[in-house]
């Protein structure tokens, strides 16, 4: 029996750990498969249904990992098994996969016609991964253990691939306006990481019973299925703007009530 124990305490912590492995995988195909596209494409050629499937795969290859990064989390406070070498392992992943991985294909997608600037628009965004990253090492088990503080970096990294899923779905070209949209997205969502708006961990929704709750979950999960280009932009981009939304409206409700303070003092 203590045998058969021991064991299974050394498989347990493990399995985590593998959803963040398939994470990174995923991370680092898509950044192959953003390469391929170059080296056979050149930078032209969008009409060709190969580049236009291969953009949609290197996208949805990140699209995968986003599933595995909110399960890998969960599994590991489930099992009991969390350790600060999963906490380290999974943001050097989340880099990866939600930084490095979105700014190649942004870059081959549209910005690389920006020249300096486009590469720019990247690395800062890169970097602004990096930071938030970090920062939560530090306070996952403090400030950041309830809510987030700044844009998550898998959602972020959805902000920019997920109009790339979209697109080459149904075969519309990058233009003028997309290099444009990216020059002043990319840079923004970097802000946004590093910034000190709050972010739910978990959607607050209010269910009457679990069988609302199932019948809710049955028509997402069939929504997701059936038009996963659609739901996946929706959901990163309406998370996205609903916290910041909240972050600017009680800062806009603060001043008054500070301004009123400050007159009857």
């Amino acid at each position: 029996m203590k045998r058969k124990k021991s064991r299974r305490q050394r498989v347990i912590p493990i399995i985590p750990n593998l959803l963040t492995t398939g994470s990174l995988f995923l991370g680092l195909i898509s950044i192959l498969t953003s390469i391929q596209i170059v080296s056979y494409a050149g930078y032209q050629e969008f009409a060709d249904e190969w580049v236009y499937r291969k953009f949609w795969w290197a996208a949805a290859f990140l699209g995968f990992a986003i599933v595995l990064d909110l399960f890998d989390g969960k599994l590991a406070r489930l099992l009991k098994s969390e350790s600060e070498f999963g906490l380290s392992y999974d943001s050097l992943t989340d880099l990866v996969s939600f930084g490095v991985a979105p700014a190649v294909l942004v870059y081959v997608w549209s910005l690389m016609y920006a020249g300096k600037f486009g590469l720019m628009a990247v690395l800062f965004f890169v970097v602004c991964c990096a930071l938030r990253l970090a920062r939560f090492n530090l306070q996952s088990k403090t400030v950041e253990k309830n809510s987030f503080t700044g844009l998550p970096a898998p959602m972020a990294g959805g902000l920019m691939f997920s109009p790339i899923l979209l697109f080459s779905e149904f075969k519309i070209a990058p233009n003028e306006t997309m290099t444009w949209f990216y020059l002043v997205a990319a840079p923004f969502i970097g802000l946004l990481m590093v910034s000190n708006v709050p972010y739910l961990k978990y959607p607050k929704i209010k269910l009457a019973g679990p069988f609302n709750a199932l019948v809710v979950s049955a028509i997402i999960i069939a929504a997701i299925v059936t038009n996963p280009e659609i739901m996946l932009i929706s959901i990163v981009y309406i998370y996205s703007v609903i916290g910041l939304i909240r972050y600017v409206g009680k800062q806009l409700i603060k001043r008054p009530s500070a301004a009123k303070e400050v007159k009857t003092e």
